[in-house]
């Protein structure tokens, strides 16, 4: 195998490629202030890796997010369940669904800072982002299930149950896998938004905020970072997560999960 077909090969030259760039930018600008170097972005991120603070905000600002988005994920299921089963009820909540997919995140920050705690407002901003991405694949996912698989089912008077396992699940997981994946990166967003406007204590957000204030530039660039990693592990376990549900039902088949 040639060395330039080695996946990680291929991650390091990319990863040197982008670092250089960086590095070259930082020498153009030639200050501190407005771009930090990679070098001390590294060096501020080993002194907050050193603190108990640096734990706890993360831990924090995970459990916010995490919430959020799953909370955002059960009602948006529910909700696509009903208003594919009442024509009524879609009618009167579509309209609801398409303002809070158009109305900015900002919006809904400011809004929800007057009615809860600034700890609050990044789980709701978390759910807000996530509901109405379910809502809208999972009412798809419903909707394209073959009309005449369900008229076999009725003919051979197949059980909810059965129907819904057997039907229903397999024609919404592709669409479910799609929401999920897009709703975990639109949550993780939205929430460290909500914390930068709100600024509770020990939030990721906060100090992104604490460090553009007293013109921390290499802590700014360290928290970023930060976020941008965490972004990707929080993706990562969803997907696992989506994974471990799709294999459970395909044991059978005697597949590898992962």
């Amino acid at each position: 195998m040639k060395i330039t077909d080695n996946r990680y090969f291929k991650i390091l030259i990319t990863a040197v490629f982008w670092l250089a760039l960086w590095q070259a930018v930082c020498v153009i600008v030639g200050r501190d202030v407005l771009i930090a170097s990679p070098a001390d972005t590294f060096n501020a991120l080993i002194e907050m890796l050193q603190t108990a603070v640096f734990y706890k905000t993360i831990v924090m600002s995970f459990v916010r997010v995490a919430c959020g988005f799953f909370i955002g994920m059960a009602v948006g299921i529910i909700a696509a369940v009903i208003t594919c089963a009442n024509k009524t009820i879609y009618m009167l909540l579509k309209p609801a669904i398409n303002i809070i997919k158009s109305t900015p995140v900002a919006s809904f920050i400011i809004i929800a800072l007057a009615w809860m705690k600034s700890g609050q407002v990044p789980v709701f901003i978390s759910f807000i982002a996530t509901a109405p991405i379910v809502w809208g694949n999972v009412s798809e996912g419903i909707k394209s299930v073959d009309e005449k698989i369900l008229e076999m089912a009725k003919i051979f008077e197949y059980s909810f149950s059965v129907k819904l396992k057997k039907i229903y699940i397999p024609s919404i997981m592709p669409f479910m896998r799609s929401a999920i994946i897009s709703g975990a990166g639109f949550a993780w967003k939205s929430g460290v938004a909500a914390e930068v406007i709100g600024s509770p204590k020990y939030a990721l957000g906060s100090k992104l905020y604490d460090a553009k204030v007293y013109l921390e530039t290499s802590q700014l660039f360290a928290w970023t970072a930060v976020i941008i990693i965490l972004s990707i592990i929080f993706e990562k376990i969803v997907i696992r997560l989506v994974n471990a549900a799709e294999c459970k039902k395909e044991t059978k088949n005697e597949k590898t999960c992962f």
